[in-house]
């Protein structure tokens, strides 16, 4: 484990200051989102608006994700990484200030729609992003990506979850609580826009050309198969994760501040995952430790709602959360190995679209499934729809190894 550790030191002190920087935004805008992920479900609920509603909001942001990514991948080529990512972040930080300003429900799904538009390019410039400034370090940079994105969420929701009790001693009243906490949570993601100014500026050259090639013509079968199976990964994660808060609440009787200690406990594994991933992936390639991520899942995320006990429903979220951020980045790695130099943005964009559709699907439906109390319901259909994740995923790709395509 030691020379594990050493190694993985190395090659963090090896990346690129560009990779280094965007690490210190993902950090700092993340303890913003966990925060959010922690506290925005009960913001809604306690202003009296119905689950049903709650599920409508939590669908707007993926959908709208759907909708941009293309577009964003067109942002990214036109004005370049540096500037993409300060105008999504900004974007993204102000969308969230404006959920929770005001109780109108326009107001708040209007928030939800735009933050749906901006957030998608976290995701859609990175992969291109880590791809150019990693070169051969891709496995170690899409690893840090995760730890890093699971350590601010965490730190957020620890914070966010504990602190209430205090912030409603002193106003005495918990929608306003939530909305202060909330407030200033957003702000958080906006400060995370900071270490981005320090970045190069990669502005493309002005004659340029922006076209729909890369991401309509450079589809290929490959980036299908790719895209087929981030739905049902999408569609799996929503269900156990948008609701969580609100299991923990309602469904195992326990408060916030559990909620928050359970999120910085997942960091625990998440650490050790991620730091040993790479070093297992050489091992047994990264392609069989999804697979088998992928299925172990299949039962954490039945077992998350199959009881009411609160740390053993914790435990295998924990778990699954860990895994899940150890398959991703393997994931994410491996797609892009594959993909060719012309599908790589169209892999990036379309595997991006395809999750946030899983998303907003399983957010509409869960909500209503909150709303009737079917709280089983939530873990049968994420277990079904990871269980067909890990089956497409040997089915699709059980052969295949990760090595670049020619262009």
């Amino acid at each position: 484990m030691k020379n594990i550790f050493t190694r993985y030191i190395k090659n963090i002190k090896g990346l690129d200051c560009n990779i280094k920087l965007y690490l210190a935004t993902v950090f700092i805008s993340n303890i913003g989102f966990g925060a959010f992920r922690a506290v925005f479900n009960l913001y809604i609920l306690s202003m009296d608006m119905t689950p049903a509603f709650l599920g409508i909001v939590l669908s707007l942001t993926p959908f709208a994700a759907a909708i941009a990514s293309i577009p964003i991948g067109f942002l990214a080529e036109k004005i370049g990484y540096k500037h993409s990512f300060l105008l999504v972040n900004f974007v993204i930080g102000s969308a969230y200030f404006l959920q929770i300003i005001s109780p109108n429900q326009t107001l708040i799904m209007s928030g939800a729609f735009l933050a749906g538009l901006a957030a998608c390019g976290n995701f859609i410039i990175q992969l291109p992003f880590v791809s150019h400034y990693a070169k051969e370090n891709k496995n170690q940079a899409y690893t840090l990506m995760s730890l890093v994105f699971m350590l601010g969420n965490s730190i957020g929701a620890l914070v966010g979850g504990s602190i209430f009790n205090w912030v409603d001693m002193l106003f005495s009243n918990e929608a306003l609580s939530y909305r202060v906490i909330l407030a200033f949570f957003s702000l958080i993601i906006i400060a995370g826009s900071i270490p981005l100014f320090f970045m190069d500026d990669d502005k493309p050259t002005a004659h340029k050309k922006i076209s729909l090639s890369p991401y309509l013509k450079g589809i290929d079968i490959t980036t299908v198969k790719f895209a087929a199976v981030e739905i049902f990964i999408g569609f799996g994660l929503a269900f156990v994760a948008l609701f969580l808060n609100v299991i923990f609440v309602y469904y195992f009787n326990s408060s916030l501040e559990m909620f928050g200690i359970m999120s910085a406990v997942l960091v625990i594994p998440v650490i050790f995952l991620l730091f040993t991933g790479p070093s297992i992936a050489e091992k047994i390639t990264g392609l069989r430790v999804v697979l088998i991520s992928r299925f172990v899942s299949i039962f954490l995320t039945l077992m998350v709602v199959l009881t009411q006990n609160v740390y053993i429903g914790s435990g295998a979220y924990i778990l699954y959360r860990s895994l899940l951020g150890l398959s991703q980045s393997l994931w994410f790695a491996f797609a892009i190995s594959l993909a060719t130099k012309r599908s790589r943005m169209a892999t990036a964009a379309w595997l991006e679209i395809t999750f946030q559709i899983g998303l907003g699907i399983a957010a509409l439906v869960g909500g209503r499934l909150i709303a009737s109390e079917s709280y089983l319901m939530l873990g049968i259909l994420s277990s079904t729809a990871t269980a067909v994740s890990f089956l497409l995923t040997y089915l699709l790709f059980g052969r295949k190894k990760a090595q670049p395509q020619a262009g």
